[in-house]
C-alpha cells in the first residue's frame, strides 16, 4: 500500500518498486495521485492501513524520489474515494468521495469542493482578489479601468460577493443550529 511505481509506455514494462529518499506519506489506499507539473505528483486523502480517512497533501518530485509533506493543509477534511484535477495557477481542485464510512448512505458522502494552492498565486490574481474582497471601496475607480481588465475585475467581484453570501448563509444556519440544540438542552 505504499509501494510506487511507474510503467514504460515505450515497453509497456512496469519499474517494480521505485525506492523512495527521504520521509514517506503514512501507507493508504482510495486516495489521488494528481500529476502537477512534468517531475511533481500530488498526493492527498485516502484511508490508512489502520483503516482512518486522511486529509494529508504530499508532492513528489519523480527526479529526486523524495516526498515533501504540506503542512498548511486543513487536517479537518478528511477525503477517500474522492476525484481530483489540475485547476488555473496549479490549484489542486478536490471534489467528492467520503469523509468517514463509505457503506453508510446517510453520513459521510461528501459534495463538497476543496482548492488547494501548490504555489503562490500570481500578482495578477492577488491583485484581481482584492479588488474583489473590496470592491465597495474601490468601486469609483472600477469602472476606470481598461476593458479587458475590468471585465476579470467584474468576474472576481461577482465571485466574491457569492463567496460572502455563502458564508453569511453557512452563520446563519449554524446559529440556528446552536439555538435549537440549546433549546432541546435547557
Amino acid at each position: 500500500m505504499n509501494d510506487l511505481h511507474y510503467l514504460n509506455l515505450d515497453t509497456w514494462i512496469w519499474s517494480g518498486r521505485i525506492p523512495i529518499n527521504g520521509e514517506n506519506p503514512k501507507h493508504r489506499s482510495w486516495h489521488t495521485l494528481t500529476p502537477i507539473a512534468d517531475d511533481k505528483l500530488f498526493l492527498f486523502g485516502g484511508l490508512s492501513a489502520d483503516n482512518i480517512p486522511l486529509s494529508d497533501g504530499w508532492i513528489h518530485n519523480v527526479i529526486t524520489n523524495c516526498w515533501k509533506q504540506l503542512t498548511y493543509l486543513p487536517k479537518t477534511r478528511p477525503r477517500l474515494w474522492h476525484t481530483a484535477c489540475l485547476g488555473k495557477e496549479n490549484e489542486i481542485m478536490v471534489f467528492g468521495g467520503s469523509k468517514d464510512d463509505l457503506l453508510s448512505l446517510d453520513t459521510g458522502h461528501c459534495n463538497d469542493l476543496l482548492i488547494f494552492q501548490t504555489q503562490p498565486y500570481s500578482l495578477l490574481r492577488s491583485c484581481l482578489d482584492c479588488i474583489g474582497k473590496n470592491a465597495i471601496i474601490l468601486e469609483s475607480q472600477i469602472s476606470l479601468l481598461p476593458p479587458k481588465l475590468l471585465q476579470q475585475v467584474l468576474k472576481k467581484i461577482t465571485f466574491w460577493a457569492a463567496a460572502n453570501h455563502r458564508e453569511e448563509q453557512r452563520a446563519q444556519k449554524e446559529e440556528t443550529e446552536n439555538k435549537y440544540q440549546w433549546l432541546s438542552n435547557n
